[in-house]
């Protein structure tokens, strides 16, 4: 089992000036990045793109190659990748425009006591999260967590933050969120041991991450509702439920008055569905047994894009025509599903690229070698790489690009527990230190209504604690497994 970058290395291999200049290669094109991005404004999808090509002409690559390099390593992750963040958008749609967020939220609330309020959004938020983009989930829940501060006189962080540690949590460790799954491509890492592992370490990580550190910070950093976020709830806010009348849209061109919320179970089901059938996948393959027909079923169903696929088509029910939707209302449903994550689509690709470009010209052995001599352990190598870039960057989703385009080609021959922490280790850094580079970041400010620096002694903290807390976990898992 190879644990560390220096088990990589082999007896002959020796420092040379090329790996230098590899290395510095390696440096130019973060930097490059970094400066087209937040400092021209540059979309990320061309900033990889450019760094990509620059780590193949620098290195000593022909043109030729170096475009070869990059559609070869985008046309590679967007077919594994990307089919599964398309599939997660669609049910993350589905999700919200039937009303099963509101379900979730009102259901767990009304069963506990004010005091355990945090405990419950906590896990409101995770589940929401399971199937939903960071951004879509934080947008589609504060209108319900403001409401619900304001309702019950409760102070808005003390509601807020634990919707940041779940939904944050879940995005950084467990897939089908795009870091994750990426991390694990990169690594060839299995998804269901994966997933079982990020489960396992989200608990803690939101715990901390979530009610205990909110029950610190509330009463220390002063939050104000916005009177304009408020006011867009009461009066003007767009539901599901309330449409008629109201043209919002191809996908409200007919209303849905009248029309149930999904029930719990089943809102909770439909949910947990693709992580059930991953989960027994994994299962099966690490118990010894004869390859008969029930192991070929459940390795076809617990295959990520089935599962996913069986989960959407799923949805199409729960959410869409058991609720009394028609044909019409669900097909726009589905068209709106593709937008929002047209832009993580891109950038994924690109970062694919960039993955290529670095292993293509050999980067991956200096970085190996230049680990090896100074006993960085390569769990902790991934996790430093992926947290520095989240700190210059702002973005966890690139952020795990670039450390696994750098850090993925480490991986081979590791066993498949060490290539789960491995990938774990990368989505894990990537949360770390979220903070004014970071879109996420103003969102959080405007809708808690904190200070600049406020939101660094909440947001960024919460982040770093996420990021801190996972990685004691991992560290904590390798002894043990």
């Amino acid at each position: 089992m190879v644990s560390s970058a220096a088990g990589l290395l082999s007896a002959g291999q020796h420092w040379t000036s090329h790996d230098t200049w590899l290395l510095a290669v390696v440096g130019i094109s973060i930097a490059v990045v970094v400066v087209l991005i937040s400092w021209l404004k540059i979309h990320a999808f061309l900033a990889l793109t450019v760094g990509a090509l620059t780590v193949s002409l620098l290195a000593g690559q022909s043109a030729q190659k170096a475009i070869v390099s990059f559609t070869t390593g985008l046309g590679r992750i967007t077919g594994s990748v990307g089919v599964l963040i398309v599939l997660g958008a669609i049910l993350g749609r589905m999700l919200a425009d039937s009303g099963g967020i509101e379900q979730v939220v009102n259901s767990l609330t009304r069963m506990v006591r004010p005091q355990r309020l945090p405990w419950a959004v906590t896990l409101v938020a995770a589940l929401i999260g399971l199937p939903m983009f960071f951004e879509v989930g934080f947008v589609m829940l504060m209108p319900l967590v403001l409401q619900l501060a304001r309702q019950l006189h409760y102070p808005v962080l003390r509601v807020g933050m634990p919707v940041v540690a779940g939904l944050a949590t879940v995005h950084a460790l467990v897939p089908p969120h795009p870091g994750p799954l990426i991390a694990i491509q990169a690594v060839h890492a299995p998804i269901g041991l994966t997933m079982l592992y990020g489960l396992l370490v989200a608990v803690p990580c939101a715990i901390v991450a979530g009610p205990l550190f909110t029950a610190y910070v509330w009463p220390r950093v002063p939050a104000r509702v916005p009177d304009s976020a408020t006011a867009a709830f009461t009066t003007g806010t767009h539901h599901p439920h309330d449409t008629a009348g109201t043209d919002s849209g191809p996908g409200h061109a007919e209303g849905t008055a009248g029309h149930r919320m999904p029930s719990l179970p089943a809102t909770l089901g439909t949910i947990l569905l693709p992580i059930v059938l991953m989960t027994l996948k994994a299962v099966f393959d690490s118990i010894p047994m004869s390859h008969g027909t029930l192991y070929a079923v459940v390795e076809f169903l617990g295959t990520p894009m089935i599962a996913l696929l069986i989960t959407v088509f799923v949805s199409l029910i729960t959410f869409g025509y058991a609720l009394g939707f028609s044909r019409r209302h669900v097909q726009a449903s589905l068209a709106r599903s593709f937008a929002p994550v047209a832009g993580v689509f891109v950038i994924v690709g690109a970062g694919g690229g960039y993955s290529q470009a670095l292993q293509d010209t050999g980067v991956d052995q200096a970085v190996t070698q230049a680990a090896g001599r100074l006993h960085i352990p390569l769990l902790l190598l991934a996790w430093l790489i992926a947290a520095v870039m989240r700190t210059i960057v702002g973005s966890g989703t690139i952020a795990t690009i670039t450390a696994a385009g750098i850090v993925g080609p480490l991986s081979h021959g590791l066993a498949p527990t060490q290539a789960s922490l491995l990938a774990l280790a990368l989505g894990s850094g990537a949360a770390f230190a979220g903070h004014v580079n970071d879109a996420a970041f103003w969102m959080a400010k405007e809708y808690f209504g904190t200070s600049v620096g406020g939101t660094l002694r909440t947001w960024t903290v919460a982040h770093t604690l996420l990021s801190l807390t996972s990685l004691a976990c991992l560290l904590l898992l390798r002894t043990v497994v």
